[in-house]
């Protein structure tokens, strides 16, 4: 079974030169604290090179986090970084969530706060798009709960310019129709017994009813969680197509 995907054989060849800026010396991140209404926000900031005007990504983690796999992230957004992007882990949640999530209340403190954190994300956003070397664009990488989560806040908030979404779903715990979507990339494995493919195959039908342009990318037996293992050949594949996604919606290229 060949990889599915809507992007066009000369946009895949495309992607090509990209394979060495997944090589790039790292970037290293610098922890700081962003302006949201509920509260201050915790971020790892990735600062790409030079004085140009350019655009932010928020990457949104799992229900894990980010510091069980810290390597990994740093990495992914390290290679952002080297690609013109500033590039920023974003910590939604707070010290109670993380409690919460701890005590084994997964399900339910996602479903309760999850409007909380995509008015974080957009808050978020909106600050760094008013600063003065940003390019006036904002993405968003959202991995599992951080890719439904990632859903949440682009479809509220129309200045999210793309959003690239690793296994997750439509943004149902908003408890309300989704009303837009910017351009998705959406990443699926067709092996995943957690969130299954049929999620994204879902997300995607909506999005394009929606009006927005969606590349659907499958890949064949891989399971849950591939998408920060950049070392394996689908997770580099899932990151060169995601830097080639955002160049072509944030940067014009």
């Amino acid at each position: 079974m060949k990889l599915l995907t809507s992007f066009a054989a000369a946009a895949l060849l495309a992607l090509a030169p990209l394979a060495t800026s997944l090589s790039a010396a790292e970037i290293a991140g610098k922890p700081m604290m962003l302006p949201a209404t509920e509260r201050q926000v915790n971020v790892t900031y990735f600062r790409a090179a030079g004085d140009a005007k350019r655009p932010s990504v928020l990457l949104l983690h799992g229900g894990g986090g980010f510091d069980r796999r810290i390597a990994d992230y740093n990495h992914y957004a390290s290679v952002l970084a080297n690609e013109g992007f500033d590039a920023y882990l974003f910590y939604y949640y707070s010290d109670l969530d993380e409690k919460l999530m701890s005590r084994g209340g997964g399900a339910n403190v996602f479903t309760a706060r999850y409007p909380a954190w995509a008015k974080q994300v957009d808050d978020v956003a909106d600050y760094l798009i008013k600063q003065k070397d940003s390019n006036g664009k904002v993405g968003l990488v959202g991995f599992s709960n951080g890719g439904i989560l990632a859903t949440g806040a682009s479809t509220l908030d129309a200045k999210i310019n793309a959003a690239v979404i690793y296994y997750g779903t439509e943004p149902w715990p908003l408890g309300e129709p989704a009303k837009r979507f910017p351009p998705l990339l959406v990443l699926h494995g067709d092996a995943d017994q957690i969130i299954p493919i049929e999620n994204g195959r879902q997300l995607t039908a909506l999005a394009k009813k929606l009006g927005a342009k969606v590349d659907f990318v499958v890949y064949p037996g891989e399971q849950h969680g591939f998408g920060a293992d950049t070392s394996k050949k689908n997770g580099a594949d899932a990151l060169t197509r995601t830097v080639a996604f955002l160049k072509r919606e944030l940067q014009g290229k």
